[in-house]
């Protein structure tokens, strides 16, 4: 599985809110799986608990002032540890195994090193190791005293209050001062044990450092930072800290504290998962049974125990919570925003994709109004019917005929595309207003996993009218994918409809990952294979291929990073589409059009 996808579930999950990009490399990360898990799991508990953007905006402006930017980090991540892992334990009573573990083999990693050589971040973190497996270790009075230092401040929880403390440990024992040469005494002796390493060494953390301190935050969940706020000793004198990093504003968490239902969350029973479903996603469209059956048909082999959740998004007045449609409504605004911005360019993509539709399935002759024994009524030819026995009294234009073609738009809407949701909603609403405008029947759904449900949020369906086409800003990234399950639901919706000739249009990053079973005691018990790797792969080009097989015409458009293309071939064969440049995207989707022979 990949590391990344892997460490992010992990993050998500704990945390229990998939809409943000976790700062992974806030944490060293480490060659050993289950240390890795732990770390993971930890983040994902400080993610829940504090309010990161604030953090990291605190880290971004601070670090570049230290000399010992690693170091520094790694008292942050001890102190977080020291500070929640509390939490953690409580909520997920499994955790503490791999605490332990961690402890127990970073303190054995250290006890067998020179002392003489180690840096201040190994220092760091051997020191506390030692202190939690109830060894007491001194290597040097700076780093015992730095330690005790937050130790004796390991209660606060409050956000303000974390930034304060690591604040005054800043001040006190990393803050490089540029406009006074005369560093305090504490740094400097911490300075002295970084520069007596090798050339070598000090290359490797060069690298080191550029790598961690790459921070991956989205910029509209940033708020402004106010140095007020900090009580330390002294405050840092800077005026990034007065500047405004974003003028967009962050999606609040308003929900109310339920920590005790949070952490009973393994015995959540059926019906309370379905609750919990529905209020971040809305309300289900069609009844239990209905849903019962199409899992009968779909939800076999690897894919079996997943339940189906099917909405249009909608939420019903005291079955929702708070945040997560809140979060919906914000990142709608974001996705219009951004359409207006360049609605110039999108206009004219959607002009010239209608225009290569039209030419492709309507000929100039049934372009042109013609007369029927159905259509509108023309009064004055009412007489042809009485008198000629003329039942051509009515007049259509067949460009508006189109019953023997459907077309179905289904769009990748896991947190892997966090990075990506203004640019996926403009093309899904591209494509669909093209058809729509030429009243092809269209449907366009969004899928993604949350625990074992396949949840699928319908924005517009076949017969609705065109001004549902804008219910596409809705799109927002949350969750992981089984893209493979998706794709037997929307066959299996297909198959309903009678039109002849039906196309599936999927906006997918071509990476297929659900894992739902974390190997952690009180997580939610799922009954439910994982799906990742290149058993997801293989099953995902396996159900294209039986869409294929069953005359459907398939088109890939790839929303990914460019290193994952290799996937998005592997699944969609010759049929897909990497389009970077948007002036060019209605002739990409409008010559795979002109390829279908139906």
């Amino acid at each position: 599985m990949n590391s990344k996808l892997r460490n992010e579930n992990i993050v998500w999950t704990v945390s229990e809110d998939y809409s943000v990009v976790p700062a992974l490399n806030l944490f060293d990360e480490y060659d050993n799986e289950d240390l890795q898990f732990y770390r993971m799991m930890l983040l994902g508990q400080v993610y829940k608990d504090v309010n990161m953007e604030k953090l990291l905006e605190y880290l971004s402006i601070t670090i570049p002032k230290t000399g010992l930017k690693n170091a520094f980090l790694k008292l942050v991540e001890i102190y977080l540890d020291d500070c929640f892992s509390e939490n953690l334990l409580r909520n997920r009573p499994g955790a503490k195994e791999y605490r332990e573990k961690f402890y127990r083999e970073i303190e054995k990693k250290y006890s067998t090193c020179d002392f003489e050589k180690m840096t201040v971040e190994e220092e760091i973190e051997f020191v506390y190791s030692s202190r939690i497996i109830g060894k007491y270790v001194v290597i040097r009075d700076v780093t015992d005293e730095m330690i005790g230092f937050m130790r004796k401040r390991n209660n606060e929880r409050d956000t303000d209050e974390i930034i304060k403390v690591l604040n005054a440990c800043f001040l006190k024992y990393f803050y490089k001062n540029y406009r006074n040469s005369n560093s305090n005494d504490a740094e400097f002796e911490l300075l002295k044990i970084e520069e007596a390493k090798s050339e070598n060494e000090l290359k490797e953390d060069v690298e080191k450092e550029k790598q961690r301190l790459n921070f991956k935050m989205k910029k509209k969940h940033i708020e402004k930072f106010n140095p007020k706020d900090l009580i330390g000793e002294v405050s840092i004198e800077s005026a990034e800290f007065t500047k405004a990093i974003d003028e967009d504003k962050i999606v609040r968490d308003e929900r109310a504290d339920d920590s005790q239902a949070k952490s009973n969350r393994a015995e959540c029973s059926k019906g309370e998962m379905e609750k919990m479903v529905e209020s971040r996603y809305g309300e289900a469209i069609y009844p239990q049974f209905i849903l019962e059956n199409i899992e009968k048909d779909i939800s076999t082999g690897i894919h079996e125990g997943i339940k189906l959740h099917i909405t249009e998004g909608n939420f019903l007045k005291g079955k929702y919570d708070p945040y997560f449609a809140k979060a919906i409504d914000n990142q709608r605004e974001v996705n219009y925003e951004y359409y207006k911005d360049n609605e110039l360019i999108f206009r004219r993509s959607i002009n010239e994709l209608k225009e290569v539709i039209r030419k492709k399935f309507i000929s100039d002759e049934e372009d042109e109004d013609s007369f029927s024994n159905s259509g509108r009524l023309i009064p004055s030819r009412v007489w042809r019917n009485r008198f000629l026995n003329d039942d051509k009294i009515f007049v259509k234009n067949n460009c508006f005929e189109m019953e023997s073609i459907t077309v179905d738009i289904l769009l990748d809407v896991s947190a892997s595309q966090l990075e990506r949701e203004e640019y996926v909603a403009a093309q899904a609403y591209i494509i669909a207003e093209a058809l729509t405008s030429l009243n092809i029947p269209t449907r366009v759904a969004g899928f993604c996993n949350f625990f074992n449900y396949l949840v699928v949020t319908q924005y517009r369906d076949y017969k609705d009218p065109r001004g549902k086409n804008t219910n596409i800003f809705k799109f927002r990234a949350s969750g992981s994918n089984r893209d493979g399950l998706a794709f037997k639901y929307i066959s299996n919706q297909m198959n309903l409809r009678e039109e002849e000739n039906k196309i599936l249009i999927v906006l997918s990053d071509g990476k297929p990952n659900d894992k739902i079973n974390l190997g952690v005691r009180s997580f939610p018990n799922v009954d439910a294979q994982d799906y990742e790797g290149d058993i997801a792969i293989k099953d995902t080009a396996q159900e294209i291929f039986n869409l294929k097989m069953l005359n459907r015409n398939v088109l890939g458009i790839f929303t990914g990073e460019e290193e994952d293309l290799e996937y998005e071939k592997k699944i969609y064969g010759k049929d897909f589409a990497y389009i970077k440049d948007l002036n060019r995207f209605s002739r990409t989707i409008g010559y795979f059009l002109q390829q279908i022979n139906f």
